[in-house]
C-alpha cells in the first residue's frame, strides 16, 4: 500500500508541524545532515527503503548522551554514523528503525556516570535516565573506561531487554562508548541486538566461531571479528534466524500501514 512521508511520520510519532527536516526529524540524524563515512565511501539514504521498512516490523530509539556538554562535532558524527549503519545492518533481516530521539545529561547532573569505570555503573546508568516511551534507550557516556585484566568493555546490554514499562530487573537499556565511527556503530547495533534477545553466536572466551561468516556476524565479539573475520567494518552479518528472534521482541513489533 502506498503511504506518504507525512503518514509515516505520524505513524512513528514524529511531528510534521513547523519546519521539518527529513534528515533530522524523520531519519533521526542529530546534526541534520548525513554523516561522513570514515573510509570516504559516499553515504546515501533511501526514503523508499525507509518507507518499505516502516511498513513492516521496526523499532524506535532514544539516544542519551551522558556528559553531553563535553561532546564535540566528531562525537556527534559517531552517533549519526551509528544511526546510519544500524539501518543498513538491520535491513538485512527486514527490521526498520523508526523514530530516533536525542537526549542529553549534562556533566553536572551525571554524578560521575559520564565516565563509568565498572559494569555496575553501566547498569545504574540505564536505570537512572530511562525514557518513558516505546523506544529502546541507548546510552552513550562521554568517557567510558570499564577495563580489567581481560580487556575493556565496549558496550553492555541485557539479553532480551524490558518493554515499554521499564523495570529494575536487569538493564533498562543498552550502553556503548565512543570508539571511533566504525567501532562505535558496530557496538551500537550489537548491543541493541542483545536488547532484542540476541546472544553471542559463539561460546565466548577463548572460543570464536569456526567459520568466516560466523566471525563476521554482528553478534560475534569484537575480538573474533578482528581475529578470524574481516574486522569490525565487515562483521555486521545477521542470519534469518536472528532476524526472527529480533522480530519477536515486544519493542520491534510496530508496523505502519
Amino acid at each position: 500500500m502506498a503511504i506518504s512521508l507525512k503518514e509515516l511520520a505520524d505513524c512513528i510519532g514524529v511531528s510534521t508541524t513547523g519546519n521539518v527536516s527529513v534528515l533530522r526529524n524523520l531519519l533521526g540524524f542529530f546534526r541534520g545532515q548525513l554523516p561522513p563515512d570514515p573510509t570516504g565511501v559516499p553515504v546515501r539514504v533511501s526514503l523508499l527503503r525507509q518507507a518499505r521498512l516502516l511498513q513492516g516490523r521496526h523499532l524506535h530509539l532514544n539516544v542519551i548522551a551522558v556528559g553531553v556538554d563535553n561532546f564535540d562535532d566528531n562525537d556527534d558524527i559517531e552517533i549519526d554514523y551509528s544511526i546510519y549503519r544500524i539501518r543498513d545492518i538491520y535491513a538485512q533481516v527486514n527490521i526498520g528503525v523508526g523514530r530516533v530521539e536525542h537526549y542529553g545529561v549534562p556533566t553536572a547532573e551525571a554524578s560521575g556516570f559520564d565516565s563509568p569505570t565498572t559494569s555496575d555503573q553501566l547498569e545504574q546508568i540505564t536505570d537512572t535516565w530511562s525514557v518513558p516511551n516505546n523506544g529502546i534507550d541507548v546510552f552513550i557516556p562521554f568517557n567510558m573506561n570499564v577495563c580489567s585484566d581481560t580487556g575493556c568493555t565496549l558496550g553492555r546490554s541485557a539479553i532480551g531487554g524490558p518493554c515499554e514499562e521499564k523495570n529494575d530487573k536487569g538493564m533498562n537499556g543498552a550502553v556503548t562508548g565512543l570508539w571511533g565511527s566504525e567501532q562505535t556503530s558496530r557496538t551500537f547495533a550489537h548491543e541493541i541486538g542483545h536488547y532484542l534477545n540476541l546472544e553471542h553466536n559463539h561460546d565466548g572466551s577463548p572460543d570464536c566461531p569456526d567459520t568466516a561468516d560466523g566471525c563476521n556476524n554482528l553478534m560475534a565479539q569484537t575480538r573474533c571479528a578482528n581475529s578470524c573475520g574481516g574486522g569490525v567494518r565487515a562483521a555486521i552479518l545477521l542470519t534469518r534466524g536472528q532476524g526472527n528472534t529480533m522480530d519477536n521482541h515486544c519493542l520491534a513489533r510496530f508496523e505502519c500501514s
